[in-house]
């Protein structure tokens, strides 16, 4: 059973060796959670030979959803806009603080942008995790100039890298010229100038132009303009010089350097707050400080990792001993490197070799971790009640539900203010009510995003009726825990659910909250429709279009991602499906005449249109080339991977008639269980124009047609 919380904010270097570490070697009695605002993390050491082309996304990217399934650690994904230490919350954008014990923060650094307009016309190389999308726009801007000048900013070991890296990868644009520009006289201050000699070897060789002892003093549309009003027309300017501390650590009340950056001691503990740590970028070591630099934040990570040990066992903490001289390797441009050691440089393809084996090595101890480690508990489990017992206490409830929003329903008696035994409804005159329940055990370690999953999940079901929503009443089961936790984890998954609620417009009626061995999600929906106008499931017309209002692919998608096989792409996309309320659509709906609605959702789109077309006589036929899937889904059924319940649902190809030719991935999409899916419709072809102008993201996929018992499915 866990009693306190690690936290660790930023998914820098030194926080996902942190993460492998401790899945090794767990901290007795403390539950980790990363929360990090990226899902790929980029590995600072192979970046210029990602840019050069050497090197994939997934190659240089560590999967931190993957890497946190595997150690055991809740991974929330959030970006920190603040932290209060004497509180113990980090804030975070969009969503409620999250509450410490100990906090470790490895964010990075942001681009020191001061210089007057940087900020509007450069382009900054940091924050690290960005750069994919940042040079996807500078290859595209390669492909529309014309004899354009590029420079970049910064003669230290980044910028040095990214213009030979930049250089290499656009060889054949002959239009294409770089620049580097720095204020001293030397590029790579402080290495050996053997070193330094075969740098600008290389910049020769790939067409660096090297502009020395120009410090900018400006930055314009068109170029840079130095101190002494010396200009370089430029297309592109590149920032990579120093690096500027998050602006959300200057409104905290933690000890700051004079730059900005975390004090912290030798120790890496915060100089002002004995419950914060940092690392990386983040931090500045005021007694021992060294460059922003990512081989610092790696050899940070084992001190890190026994300092927190030490912490939560209210130990001495040990002091960090980082070496002054280690192995530099600076890549250049082709698969071509220098090194130095000692004083001693080396330069060819064999420093490369050397460097890559290195950095390959790095990330397949993060990507490729191996077996699963051992996440039984080793602490004897207390004996829990059941039935009654089982139940959270009244305060512990009352101060969770004070804390979240609620919305208020004229229909609805409110019963969370009162002691009443249960909630009263008014349902309005010629009204009859609506109701539906739903639920299911917890697939993420984000609580409040769970919430809100579930909500809406449970809400598609009346959506898909044509009725209104008034009221739900909700049973939370949280997982074993000390009391402080349960409190967290239960006002997290309440306050995701009071979102959800607030956003539909719905009101929380009452409900129940008990401990068990898993976290688990009921919700009971009630609302109201017109007795006339609800619509049904299984009263579609000949000739009617099928359109589908979400991609499909969650089940595949949360399977794999339990087996450590799910990209980060896909489980990004999952969530961010499940996380679409069906009430737009419902509400469009409801101006048109639809001939049958249902949701998709645990019995698949072939299970559900079954079901629509029962006691009909109608069939269907299913254009497989138009059916949508969530990023990744279909790629990860062709592995192999499925979810529990798809054996069961596949038995429903018994009545389904396949064209040869269609990919068994492609069929089988349609057999895969979904959470939160989306609503099924058959309308008159004659409407589908209104529906599309209000709903664009809507797919027809299908239509009905006569012939009793026949779901087609079609190669076209």
């Amino acid at each position: 059973m866990h009693e306190r919380e690690l936290v660790l904010v930023g998914g820098g270097h030194a926080h996902a060796l942190i993460i492998r570490m401790l899945a090794m070697k767990p901290i007795p009695g403390v539950r980790v959670t990363l929360i990090s605002e990226q899902t790929l993390t980029p590995y600072s050491g192979m970046l210029p030979g990602f840019v050069a082309g050497h090197y994939s996304v997934n190659d240089t990217h560590i999967d931190l959803n993957r890497l946190c399934q595997w150690a055991g650690v809740r991974w929330i994904r959030a970006r920190a806009t603040g932290i209060d230490p004497d509180s113990k919350n980090i804030r975070l954008q969009g969503r409620r603080d999250f509450a410490y014990d100990k906090v470790s923060i490895d964010t990075g650094s942001t681009p020191d942008l001061s210089v007057p307009g940087a900020r509007e016309y450069a382009v900054g190389v940091k924050p690290v995790s960005g750069f994919t999308t940042l040079l996807a726009k500078l290859l595209h801007a390669s492909e529309h100039n014309e004899n354009a000048h590029w420079g970049v900013i910064g003669a230290g070991a980044g910028g040095v890298e990214l213009v030979l890296a930049l250089a290499y990868r656009l060889r054949h644009k002959e239009n294409l010229k770089f620049h580097l520009i720095f204020p001293g006289v030397d590029m790579l201050r402080g290495y050996p100038a053997r070193l330094q000699r075969e740098v600008e070897a290389a910049m020769q060789r790939h067409g660096v132009t090297m502009h020395a002892n120009f410090r900018v003093s400006r930055v314009h549309e068109n170029g840079v303009e130095a101190n002494d009003g010396q200009r370089i027309e430029l297309a592109q300017s590149i920032w990579c010089t120093g690096a500027a501390a998050p602006k959300w650590l200057a409104d905290s009340s933690l000890a700051l350097s004079e730059n900005g950056f975390i004090s912290v001691s030798q120790s890496l503990q915060s100089n002002s707050h004995a419950d914060v740590f940092a690392a990386g970028d983040v931090a500045e070591m005021i007694d021992d400080p060294r460059p922003k630099a990512g081989v610092y934040a790696v050899r940070q990570a084992p001190f890190l990792m026994k300092n927190l040990h030490r912490a939560f066992a209210q130990k001495t903490l040990v002091k960090v001993n980082l070496q002054t001289d280690f192995l530099s390797l600076v890549s250049l441009g082709d698969k071509r490197a220098v090194g130095c050691r000692f004083g001693f440089s080396a330069e060819g393809q064999s420093i490369w070799r050397l460097k890559d084996y290195i950095d390959r090595k790095f990330m397949d101890r993060l990507n490729d971790p191996g077996p699963r480690p051992d996440m039984q508990a080793t602490e004897e489990m207390p004996m829990h009640c059941a039935g009654c017992g089982s139940k959270l206490g009244p305060e512990l409830v009352a101060d969770s539900l004070a804390q979240i929003p609620i919305y208020h329903s004229e229909h609805v008696v409110p019963a969370l203010g009162a002691a009443e035994d249960a909630a009263l409804m008014k349902m309005p005159a010629g009204k009859i009510a609506v109701q539906s329940i739903d639920g299911f055990r917890t697939f993420t370690g984000d609580l409040e995003n769970f919430g809100e999953i579930c909500v809406y999940h449970a809400l598609s079901d009346i959506y898909a009726m044509g009725a209104t929503a008034v009221s739900v009443q909700v049973w939370i089961n949280i997982a074993y825990n000390h009391p402080r936790l349960i409190k967290r984890d239960y006002l997290r998954l309440m306050g995701g659910v009071a979102t959800a609620l607030q956003r539909e417009q719905v009101a929380l009626a009452g409900g129940h909250s008990t401990e068990g061995m898993e976290t688990h999600v009921g919700v009971v929906v009630t609302g109201y429709a017109d007795e006339q106008r609800v619509w049904r499931k299984n009263t579609p017309d000949t000739g009617d279009l099928l359109l589908l209002s979400k991609p499909l692919g969650t089940g595949v998608i949360l399977a794999a991602d339990m087996q450590l096989a799910a990209p980060a792409t896909a489980v990004e996309s999952a969530f961010a499906t499940m996380m679409q309320s069906n009430r737009s659509v419902a509400d469009t709906l409801l101006q048109l005449k639809p001939s049958a609605v249902t949701d998709v959702t645990g019995f698949g789109l072939i299970g559900h249109l079954l079901e629509m077309l029962t006691d009909t006589g109608k069939g269907a036929r299913v254009q497989m080339n138009k059916v949508p899937a969530i990023e990744g889904a279909i790629s990860l059924l062709a592995d192999g991977h499925r979810s529990t319940l798809h054996p069961q649902l596949f038995a429903n190809l018994m009545h389904c008639r396949v064209d040869d030719g269609i990919a068994d991935a492609e069929r089988d999409l349609l057999f895969d269980p979904q959470t939160s899916g989306g609503l099924l419709i058959a309308i008159n072809p004659e409407q589908y124009d209104a529906l599309i102008a209000k709903q664009p993201q809507m797919v027809a996929i299908g239509f009905i047609t006569d012939n009793a018992d026949d779901l087609h499915l079609a190669n076209e």
